[in-house]
């Protein structure tokens, strides 16, 4: 022993047990490995050796992960260092947040995953590795499509779709409400599914008996098609087709009931068995009525269609020309006017659309057609035309031109960059923002390939991407954005192949990922340094002691411990207050840290004392260091108490040693060098 001693009450930290670390990996329900620069495997979980389908975690040992993994780009290339995005993480040293890419198992079966990789580094801050989690979520993405794309339908189907469980009904549909006159979904979940029909059914057997007798046979075969008689909560009864399905769910069976009202079909039906009134079937079910104005004598013919449009009896009511003008709307009167004149006095066509109020007040919109019958002299005789009721149709005009203008004011107005590019990679439509980003006006960007607006160094890979994107349906990228200023910002890029008019298109969204890499480098720096300081904290030294005393034990190699403290540092918190304590802490990192070696690693250790690892340094020349950066302190003024000196110990790692022994050794060399009288380096 030369000098130093442990300060009363320490307590040295211990290393995690090796063996509790491996079981709780082993137990994680994610798989992750590990792999080195080379990318072979360094160490397998049991969640990752069940995801690939290995035999064991010692069969893929060392190994080359992606001929194991088939871990591939879509053209079935096997990704290259600067392709693939864990390999990415080891030569950029940014880690993987989160991504989605395809691979395959050991039997060749391929599965979607996502996954996180984060840089692993040695002692010295080098990357030497990287540590990858991997998760399964084929069936998740499986799940959420189908269930979206049930959701969409079910929701937005014409037909009426009803789910019971053979008891009462459990779910519906808005068309469903609307087909039974109900208020809400509510009025019907709870019902028994014959309840919504009358008493007995056209063949006499009870509705209750016939609906029980259609879902055992719909749970026996797996569907069965009928026709119903149906009633509304108002009485109302209809006719109408019932395909009943069986759908198996993981906590049962239940049945769907898919319900289309056919009175229209019956009417027709029979409509066409009676010639006399097939016109006006036709009529009632386009909506479109005809008239003759005999214009003379200002009365006007309508078909019953006509007097359905405008809402009054035929039997009541007998029209003229006056009596259109009074269903007219207000606003669109001169119109409407003025281009049955121009009919009159011009060519003699008239086609118009307008507005019409009825007798209780509702407006309708109509689409009117009509040409004039002249005599020999061109005097006009009559006109005759079509009216068709195109309310619905004008609303439906209008909500798509909503929901289109309600699109662009979304994508003008996403943080995001969006665009559209065809099969070639050429922009179609893009968003204000990524004319902004890239600093090319509007008229410009649709001259440009979408890869040259790219980094060059990620265009390799963008147009992979693109290239998968069209071939399977998604895909997403990291890369560099050109901006204005000549610079590469970085984005997370995403695009779906969509088809539109039988084209194929690549609809893309891109995030800046600027501020998020920022936070993630300052989360790091916050995680592994101290506040006052800046150098190491504890946490990150110890790290970097378990990698050097494993190299040490690995290959032999030596290395020692400077631990020192301030002396009498209680003396200038009382004296001169704790602010400036604060500054003379980090005057004393700044004046020992340009002291050691590049290879050294400085570190608070806590309150006044700091630790120092020499990598490769035996004990008589960590003495040596040690005592030169003694000297150089006790040369320093410091702001408030002006010279200070230090208590140093030193210790030389000793093979097969524990870490709480060389701890405990050189915080005892400390201690006896605060023994001696302070303002020495004790070595033990």
């Amino acid at each position: 022993m030369s000098v130093t001693g442990q300060h009363e009450g320490f307590s040295p930290a211990t290393l995690p047990n090796h063996d509790l670390s491996r079981m709780l990996l082993d137990n994680l329900a994610t798989g992750v490995f590990g792999i080195d620069r080379a990318g072979r495997f360094t160490f397998v979980n049991q969640a990752a050796v069940r995801l690939f389908g290995f035999a064991a975690p010692d069969a893929v040992l060392g190994k080359e992960s992606h001929s194991l993994t088939s871990h591939a780009n879509d053209l079935g290339i096997h990704y290259n260092d600067s392709d693939c995005p864990i390999y990415r993480v080891m030569s950029t040293g940014e880690p993987l947040e989160s991504g989605t890419d395809t691979f395959r198992r050991v039997d060749g079966s391929p599965f979607f995953a996502q996954v996180h990789a984060v840089p692993l580094k040695d002692g010295a801050g080098e990357v030497c590795g990287a540590v990858v989690a991997i998760e399964d979520i084929t069936e998740r993405l499986f799940r959420e499509r189908t269930l979206a794309q049930y959701k969409a339908v079910f929701e937005a189907s014409r037909d009426a779709i009803v789910l019971h469980d053979q008891r009462v009904i459990v779910h519906c549909n808005p068309a469903s409400v609307a087909l039974f006159g109900a208020s809400g979904p509510a009025d019907l979940i709870g019902r028994h599914p014959g309840g919504c029909s009358p008493e007995f059914q056209p063949d006499g057997r009870t509705s209750r008996e016939a609906a029980d007798g259609y879902t055992k046979q719909a749970l026996s075969q797996g569907s069965v098609a009928y026709e119903w008689l149906c009633r509304a909560l108002n009485g109302r009864t209809f006719p109408s087709e019932v395909m009943l399905s069986r759908v198996d769910l993981p906590e049962g069976p239940i049945l769907q009931a898919v319900i289309r009202d056919i009175t229209d079909r019956q009417v027709a039906e029979r409509a066409l068995r009676r010639s006399e009134s097939e016109l006006a079937a036709a009529q009632e079910i386009a909506q479109l009525g005809n008239w003759t104005w005999d214009i003379a004598g200002g009365t006007l013919a309508w078909s019953d269609e006509v007097y359905r449009i405008f809402g009054v009896q035929p039997a009541n009511f007998s029209p003229n020309y006056s009596d259109f003008l009074s269903f007219v709307h207000p606003a669109d009167r001169e119109r409407v006017t003025a281009a049955i004149d121009l009919a009159l006095n011009g060519p003699g066509d008239y086609d118009l659309e307008h507005r019409i109020l009825r007798a209780d007040g509702s407006q309708r919109t109509v689409h009117e057609r009509g040409r004039i019958v002249r005599d020999a002299a061109g005097k006009p005789l009559r006109m005759r035309g079509t009216v068709q009721d195109v309310t619905e149709r004008r609303a439906l005009e209008d909500q798509l031109r909503y929901e289109r203008d309600l699109g662009e004011t979304v994508l003008e107005g996403l943080p995001a960059i969006f665009f559209l590019l065809d099969e070639g990679g050429r922009p179609i439509r893009w968003n204000r923002n990524l004319e902004t980003v890239i600093g090319i006006p509007a008229d410009g960007i649709g001259g440009h390939r979408a890869i040259e607006c790219v980094d060059p160094a990620d265009r390799h890979r963008v147009a992979a991407a693109i290239r998968k994107t069209l071939d399977e349906g998604s895909g997403d990228v990291e890369a560099g954005l050109l901006s204005r200023h000549g610079w590469p910002i970085p984005y997370y890029l995403t695009g779906n192949r969509v088809e539109l008019a039988n084209e194929v298109f690549l609809v893309g969204f891109g995030v800046d990922l600027s501020e998020r890499r920022r936070l993630e480098l300052e989360l790091e720096r916050q995680a592994s340094h101290d506040r006052l300081t800046g150098l190491y904290n504890r946490w990150k030294f110890e790290e970097a002691l378990n990698l050097e005393t494993e190299r040490a034990r690995r290959y032999g190699t030596a290395f020692s411990l400077i631990m020192f403290d301030i002396d009498r540092f209680k003396q200038v918190n009382d004296t001169y207050g704790h602010d400036v304590g604060d500054t003379v802490l980090q005057e004393m990192a700044a004046v020992v840290g340009q002291q050691i070696r590049r290879t050294d690693v400085l570190a608070r250790w806590g309150g006044e004392e700091f630790m120092i690892l020499l990598p490769e340094t035996g004990r008589e020349h960590a003495r040596w260091l040690a005592e030169a950066t003694r000297a150089r302190v006790a040369q320093t003024d410091f702001p408030g108490p002006g010279r200070l000196t230090i208590s140093l110990g030193v210790t030389e790692y000793l093979n097969g040693e524990t870490l709480s022994t060389l701890l405990k050794r050189v915080d005892q060399a400390m201690y006896e060098a605060k023994q001696r009288g302070r303002d020495c380096t004790v070595a033990a």
